[in-house]
């Protein structure tokens, strides 16, 4: 095992740290959507990782972390994909096609579609799907010819997924968007046959096809550089998929996950998302889930489990119920739920040589974590909700943090901490006092104390510290406006703030200003910064 220390030899992850190494690294989580440049159309593409990576170098990152990128067909929520392995055509880089790059034509087309999608706050997702497929088609059609036929059907042999999914997804099309519960009970294979008679098949095979090229280019150039690449696998994925169409017996439709009431939503949460017959994917040796994370680490070195609790218990509603009140944990004997989950990570760690980090915020039952920690995988800190819940109820220092840990100051479901600081004065002031000592504590976070507080937290013993983008940026200025306007997502809401936010600065600026660059290395990861190794 090289230089791995003996305690994660002896996990079921030591495999995976091999491939990496077990030393601290820093990261940038950020929606590949977010991302601005002069080349982009609307909307951060696949082609803005390469210029995102050296801007992480300088700033002494190793680490991007992206947010679901699967075909989402249409809306912006990255948790509620068509496919768990399609990616969204609106992620194209319209000037990276292959034979179209040396186009002067072509690449006056891509300008106008450029100039098309005006420069506001906001992915205008809408819009951009609008105007980017249309280009997207007539792509399709400028390079269409035997060697990429040819090259098509290469990639359909070596992503049998797509024998579901282009059905699907076309059908979807043919059908104004509907549920495959609508037009789903027809005869499978007379559905397959009309898909493939329209033209919509080619181009969604295409648009698979490209998407997945540029991917698999930009992974190698962040790897070039020293980057590493986390993707997010979502636990569940939405009763209308094509992998629900396709495999409905792995899946109980007459329930929905969630989860129960709890001091943030007396109502608790319905989330609309079958829960899985796990007792038929094992019998089947989990090929679903396998084939999934194959699919992914084609573009992903590490991976962030989403609510890795539901594969211990995970909250189950009956039909029929709008919220999360009325319902049971699935398992139901609490003494089932350690070989359950462990079972489940064990499959998933065999599955690939990917890194899982997993994300196990908010009521979680020791056995959770606990597995977590023998099998070596790393558990989430988001440093205002790591508190001493069963004691005084005070802040845990990042010095006292697992290893074995990811820490941050906030996610895509939260406020920003400039936001978060103005609205809790007295959770502020407990902070204050951690990281600066005695003195009142400013109503509004200065710079000068974020970036103080930044370092507070790289000084803390976490392998990962990986932060949103918005909170290296607003140190600096960069964030214009009120601190919630630059959240990503307000759980439990429906409105044009979600999942729409734009970084304000291309990545073009941010590659330009090495002083600033300097001066955001700096401040997490500090002299005094050196987390010892396991």
């Amino acid at each position: 095992m090289g230089r791995l220390p003996e305690e994660l030899r002896r996990t079921d992850a030591a495999l995976h740290w091999e491939r990496i190494g077990a030393r601290p690294r820093r990261g940038v989580c950020v929606p590949l959507s977010a991302l601005r440049s002069e080349r982009d159309c609307g909307i951060g593409d696949l082609a803005d990782l390469p210029a995102l990576g050296r801007w992480c170098r300088a700033i002494g990152a190793e680490v991007v972390q992206l947010l679901p990128v699967n075909d989402l067909g249409t809306g912006s929520c990255p948790y509620s994909a068509l496919s768990a392995f399609a990616l969204d055509p609106v992620y194209v880089a319209l000037d990276r096609i292959p034979g179209l790059e040396e186009d002067r034509e072509w690449q006056a087309r891509v300008q106008a579609a450029r100039e098309a999608l005006p420069e506001g706050p906001r992915v205008d997702w809408d819009r951009v799907r609008e105007v980017k497929e249309a280009v997207l088609a007539e792509a399709a059609r400028w390079i269409d010819g035997p060697l990429l036929q040819g090259i098509l059907r290469t990639f359909q042999v070596e992503n049998p997924w797509l024998r579901e999914y282009l059905p699907y997804r076309v059908q979807k099309d043919l059908h104004g968007q509907a549920s495959w519960e609508e037009w789903g009970a027809r005869d499978r294979e007379a559905l397959v046959r009309e898909a493939r008679a329209s033209d919509r098949w080619f181009l969604h095979l295409f648009a698979q096809w490209l998407l997945d090229l540029q991917f698999r280019e930009a992974r190698e150039a962040l790897r070039g550089q020293g980057v590493l690449l986390e993707g997010d696998i979502p636990i569940l994925v939405g009763r209308d998929s094509a992998d629900v169409w396709a495999h409905p017996e792995l899946f109980h439709l007459d329930v929905s996950a969630g989860a129960p009431p709890d001091m943030y939503s007396q109502e608790g949460q319905n989330w609309g998302f079958p829960t899985y017959r796990w007792d038929r994917m094992e019998a089947e040796d989990d090929r679903w889930w396998r084939a999934r994370l194959r699919q992914a680490e084609r573009y992903y070195d590490l991976y962030r489990i989403d609510h890795v609790v539901g594969f211990f218990r995970i909250w189950t509603i009956p039909a029929g119920e709008r919220t999360g009140r009325i319902g049971r944990f699935v398992p139901e004997d609490e003494s089932l739920w350690g070989s359950h989950g462990s079972r489940i990570l064990r499959m998933m760690l065999s599955a690939t040589g990917m890194l899982p980090l997993a994300e196990d915020l908010g009521t979680i039952p020791d056995v959770c974590r606990e597995t977590l920690l023998r099998m070596g995988i790393c558990g989430f800190k988001v440093q205002r909700w790591e508190k001493r819940w069963n004691g005084d109820r005070r802040f845990i220092p990042p010095a006292d943090y697992p290893l074995l840990s990811m820490a941050t100051l906030s996610t895509h479901d939260s406020e920003i901490l400039a936001q978060w600081w103005q609205e809790n004065p007295t959770e502020r002031q407990e902070l204050h006092g951690l990281v600066v000592g005695d003195g009142e504590a400013p109503g509004r976070l200065t710079p000068d104390l974020h970036r103080r507080i930044q370092g507070w937290l790289a000084r803390g013993r976490s392998l990962f510290l990986v932060l949103l983008m918005q909170e290296i940026l607003w140190p600096e200025g960069l964030l214009p406006g009120d601190p919630a306007d630059h959240r990503v997502n307000l759980p439990g809401t429906i409105g044009p703030w979600n999942w729409t936010w734009r970084c304000p600065v291309g990545l073009e600026d941010l590659l330009g200003d090495p002083a600033r660059n300097a001066r955001i290395r700096q401040a997490w990861t500090p002299d005094d910064a050196r987390p010892d190794a396991l």
